[in-house]
């Protein structure tokens, strides 16, 4: 038999969603501010909503951003810039390791090789 529970509640040894208070917060019901009424939705905007969703619902309800804000974003865009080029080189450099160790590999193969050679060989 399986046990019925309260139509929202979670199942047994999950954890309950948590509530969407954002869009409470962000003003709903209070004359704050109010999402476009438009159905139709692009792929960047699905993309933002996928990132964050706070945000793809305040640039939804054409909330405008303060200079500080602006400053702090910017200042975060050049700071991802940043981790995203030391990666890159991270990246960059694990691949030159392997074709280093590759290369290390084959010789000591070719080594191997002409020294069983060699000593096959000797009289």
């Amino acid at each position: 038999m399986t046990e019925r529970s309260e139509p929202g509640a979670a199942p047994a040894g999950r954890l309950a969603p948590r509530p969407r208070a954002r869009v409470g917060r962000a003003g709903r019901g209070n004359g704050g501010p109010a999402p476009d009424s438009s159905w139709t939705l692009s792929a960047s905007e699905i993309g933002a909503f996928a990132f964050c969703p706070q945000a793809w619902y305040l640039q939804r309800c054409g909330t405008r951003v303060t200079a500080e804000a602006g400053a702090r974003r910017r200042a975060g865009s050049r700071r991802h810039r940043g981790i995203g080029r030391r990666t890159d080189l991270v990246r960059a450099t694990g691949a030159g390791q392997a074709v280093l160790l590759l290369a290390v590999g084959a010789l000591l193969i070719l080594l191997a090789t002409v020294a069983l050679r060699g000593l096959a060989w000797a009289p």
